[in-house]
């Protein structure tokens, strides 16, 4: 018993402390007490679409029925956190010391650092993100206007969170497995075919008719499942893993020689081209987080279309949904660079501007096209909404690009969390985006006149974008110059 006690005040010790590095590190990067509104912003942006879906005719279960999907992907992603390089993060904040990494000089286990710091992220990410999210759906939820409600809220929380913290679990599990020798693409076929194996036997609407038809039940199932699975995982994690080394080959001469620039642009838009194909993951990555949107949405689409029986053109929809992937290419383009490393050079910042949009292009434009076509071929969409969807997609991508640089330079992933800017953002991004989807889901197929319309407002995105990109290398300029 009295080396219990000790054991326990060293974890609540350790995890009172990372819960007031994770707080710094957000207030020091988006935007210090600004940070503080973002919740709040994410429960209205919530709020807003629950209300416009069902406005249109969508039901309350398809609405809840994304949310969840939404924050299971969103765990998904989340449980990287805990396996995060040092070099991003030094990158990001310069040189410092996180306590993740403490167990290296302190008498400290690395699991059970990991573990802790897990738990930390489920709990931080679940109250600032998750439950901001839950509170939301209330207009839609039974008793919207009774005592109950808040009963409600924390019943729909309660099963997000479940979800949430099974996302972040399945990542680690799959870490984990990296970690002893798995190789990624055989996780890969093996999360593929089990995902194709509950949609083609219909077994992911037996296993969610059980967490929505008896919340507590479902959810209290899954929680059991998802503290095995991350005790495994913890346990099969090989915390002396490290990365192989690689070597690469000087391939700057050669690429730089065979893009058809101007010869002052080739340098700066190779170099940030040789910068993505190096990192990890290379140009797979714009690929893959634009498959798991477009992933994302076709699951969604085909929920709304079970439960409502209304499915939209697809070319519009993807088209206008898939140009935001514009925003998270730009942030692999942008995630190891920063402006005040060109100013050492003879290059104006306006130019090293260009030569990322040049690049942009370059990247963004195989990243969303793959993806299109498999979409439209898939839903099966007439020529004419498939021509209207590629000009959609092609300037609103454009449009998105542009917004992101004007607002966030080189930084686009630190001020999604600064709630000014943020939602500076999100109502630009709504401005565009929310009519397309009415016409999309409204007008099937698309009429001439809604044809035309939306391949107007395509090409004239799209300019406002370029225009915008343009700017932005001026403005940020004088940020610079006057910092």
């Amino acid at each position: 018993m009295s080396r219990t006690f000790p054991a326990v005040s060293i974890d609540l010790t350790l995890l009172r402390t990372l819960f007031r590095e994770e707080w710094r590190l957000h207030a020091q990067l988006f935007g210090g007490r600004r940070f503080l509104g973002f919740p709040a912003i994410i429960a209205i942006l919530v709020a807003a679409a629950a209300v416009a879906l069902s406005a249109t005719g969508t039901s309350t279960d398809a609405i809840v029925t994304g949310l969840h999907v939404f924050v299971f992907a969103f765990g998904l992603y989340s449980g990287t956190a805990g396996f995060a390089g040092s070099d991003m993060l030094e990158n990001v904040f310069g040189d410092l010391s996180l306590v993740l990494s403490s167990s290296t000089t302190l008498p400290l286990s690395r699991r059970r650092l990991l573990g802790i710091f897990l738990v930390k992220d489920a709990l931080y990410y679940g109250v600032l993100f998750v439950l901001p999210m839950a509170s939301g759906l209330a207009p839609l939820l039974e008793g919207a206007h009774s005592v109950t409600l808040p009963l409600a809220i924390v019943a729909l929380w309660g099963s997000l969170f479940a979800l949430f913290v099974a996302g972040m679990v399945v990542t680690v599990a799959g870490i984990a497995l990296r970690t002893r020798g798995v190789p990624g693409w055989v996780l890969a076929i093996a999360a593929g075919t089990g995902a194709l194996a509950l949609w083609t036997t219909g077994t992911h609407s037996q296993l969610w008719t059980l967490f929505a038809g008896d919340g507590a039940t479902g959810t209290a199932m899954l929680t059991v499942s998802t503290l095995a699975l991350g005790a495994v995982a913890l346990r099969v994690y090989d915390p002396t893993y490290s990365r192989p080394s690689r070597t690469a080959t000087d391939r700057f001469a050669t690429l730089e020689r065979a893009l058809p620039l101007a010869s002052a642009e080739r340098g700066l838009v190779a170099k940030t081209l040789l910068d993505l194909g190096r990192s990890s993951g290379g140009f797979w990555k714009p690929l893959v987080s634009t498959v798991i949107l477009l992933a994302l949405v076709a699951a969604m689409v085909g929920i709304v279309g079970e439960i409502t029986g209304i499915e939209p053109a697809p070319g519009i929809f993807f088209g206008g949904v898939l140009g935001l992937s514009a925003f998270t290419t730009y942030n692999w383009l942008t995630q190891f660079d920063r402006v005040e490393a060109y100013l050492a050079y003879p290059v104006s910042v306006e130019a090293v501007f260009r030569a990322k949009r040049t690049a942009f292009v370059l990247v963004n434009g195989p990243t969303v096209a793959l993806p299109y076509v498999g979409a439209v071929l898939w839903f099966g969409a007439t020529p004419r909404d498939v021509a209207v969807g590629a000009v959609l997609l092609a300037g609103y991508s454009l449009y998105y690009y542009g917004l992101t640089v004007f607002l966030a330079g080189f930084d686009p992933n630190e001020f999604l969390f600064d709630a000014v800017r943020f939602a500076t953002f999100t109502l630009g991004v709504a401005v565009v985006l929310v009519p397309t989807l009415v016409a999309g889901f409204v007008v099937v197929p698309p009429s001439w006149p809604i044809t035309l319309a939306l391949g107007c407002s395509g090409l004239l995105f799209g300019a406002v974008g370029f225009v915008l990109s343009e700017r932005a290398g001026s403005k940020w300029e004088r940020v610079y110059q006057s910092g």
